[in-house]
């Protein structure tokens, strides 16, 4: 469930996805992404990750300069991002269930987690836990390339920040798809919208916390 800590910096060479991916995630995350830091972030030495960042370059996939990288146009067509939302809580079966079945529906999952406002207004409470502890909670599950904080506004305002190819809905979540496609579209992002499905119906936050 958990990612696996990785200790010192390996010589394998990272795949050109692992290398796209870590970029996208490093410049939504940081606002630019290293080639310093992609080291760190995929467990390898600088040097494997120099030669794979060259050999994204070289097939036009990323651009470089000044020790920055950044993705193509190219580069961002072989990502497949799927962004998912939710408030996460508390982790239980579900949530691993959902994220897994979000992960398969691309190959880089962004996922955003509720302010505690929003779960406040929404299920008339506090949240168990506030809501930097859930994103870090959520960042270390493996499914998760990235767990980012919800805001205040619009749902818009971050799918337009991280502008997904899919965005994939909880089976109980009360967004329509619909008009997800629609707004998105309109506002220059076109996305499919996928609703997940559950393997545990009757298991949610709001029971586990009844029975403490």
């Amino acid at each position: 469930m958990v990612k696996r800590a990785v200790e010192g910096g390996g010589s394998s060479r990272p795949g050109i996805l692992d290398i796209l991916r870590q970029v996208y995630v490093a410049s939504l995350k940081d606002g630019r992404a290293r080639t310093s830091s992609l080291g760190a972030r995929l467990g390898v030495s600088a040097p494997a990750v120099i030669s794979a960042v060259r050999d994204a370059s070289a097939k036009k996939l990323v651009r470089t300069s000044k020790g920055l990288v950044e993705l193509t146009p190219a580069g961002r067509r072989r990502l497949k991002v799927v962004m998912m939302g939710g408030a996460f809580e508390i982790i239980h079966p579900g949530h691993i269930y959902a994220l897994a079945e979000a992960k398969r529906l691309g190959n880089t999952l962004v996922v955003v987690v509720a302010t505690d406002e929003s779960v406040r207004r929404n299920k008339d409470r506090a949240p168990v836990t506030d809501q930097a502890l859930r994103v870090g909670l959520v960042s270390s599950l493996r499914q998760v390339d990235l767990a980012l904080p919800g805001n205040k506004g619009s749902i818009y305002e971050i799918l337009l920040r991280i502008r997904p190819d899919i965005v994939a809905l909880g089976y109980d979540q009360r967004h329509s798809a619909e008009e997800i496609v629609r707004e998105a579209t309109k506002r220059g992002v076109p996305v499919r919208a996928a609703r997940l499905g559950t393997n545990v119906p009757d298991l949610k936050t709001s029971k586990i916390l009844l029975s403490l």
